[in-house]
């Protein structure tokens, strides 16, 4: 009895001419990134919609903001009222907008989806008494923030190409989670949180160096006299 013979299966030659791809008349293929594309033109209608540096009279922190994320003006043409806030989206994929893991730009259409429900954004503007209480715990206008998914109701305040909404998420102070912005001071040890209530109760706020020493942020409160 003889051993069965292994069965080789060899791979056809591949095809190919002496004629040269242009002398076939062949053309070479374009290859386009049409998202890429319309990143680009987007970008040019949003800068088209800022104005320069310092001409909004924002603080500092969030004219940075406004630059770096590319803020229009129109997002800036109300003040936030009472207790209610005005969040800018973010992409919560914005470090490249790809998708991650690949090389590939993420859809305008499922970006806005994601910002639209919330998540994460920059904190525009606050009324006086939300003001009072985020600034006790450390936010400010600029701050990246983290919201309650679903919660905001988005309005819109600016409108690209005549069919592109941009939205401002409009939302209370107890609406936001957390603070991105604030939590990178603290790893960088800009800020820390101390406790000043002494022996007899504990009173927790945000330090800031000065001088050599940790000195607490003073609360910002508004109190209401209801006798006229």
């Amino acid at each position: 009895m003889t051993s069965a013979r292994p069965i080789y299966s060899f791979p056809e030659p591949e095809k190919t001419s002496a004629w040269r791809p242009e002398e076939r008349g062949e053309q070479p293929i374009e290859f386009r990134d049409a998202e890429y594309e319309k990143a680009i033109a987007r970008t040019k209608l949003i800068k088209e919609r800022m104005s320069g540096p310092g001409v909004l009279g924002l603080p500092e922190k969030l004219e940075a903001a406004r630059f770096k994320h590319g803020i229009p003006d129109g997002f800036f043409r109300y003040a936030a009222g009472f207790d209610r806030i005005f969040v800018f989206p973010l992409d919560p994929f914005d470090a490249d907008e790809k998708i991650p893991g690949t090389s590939l730009f993420r859809p305008q259409l499922t970006k806005q989806k994601d910002m639209q429900e919330g998540f994460r954004g920059v904190l525009l503007s606050a009324g006086l008494s939300a003001m009072d209480r985020l600034m006790s715990h450390g936010y400010e206008l600029g701050d990246i923030v983290m919201t309650n998914k679903n919660v905001p109701f988005a309005r819109r305040m600016e409108l690209l190409g005549g069919s592109e909404p941009m939205f401002v998420l409009v939302m209370r102070d107890g609406d936001l989670a957390g603070n991105e912005t604030l939590q990178d001071d603290i790893r960088a040890g800009r800020r820390r949180v101390v406790d000043v209530g002494g022996d007899g109760a504990y009173s927790h706020q945000l330090a800031e160096p000065r001088d050599g020493e940790w000195t607490a942020r003073k609360k910002q409160s508004v109190y209401v006299n209801d006798t006229w």
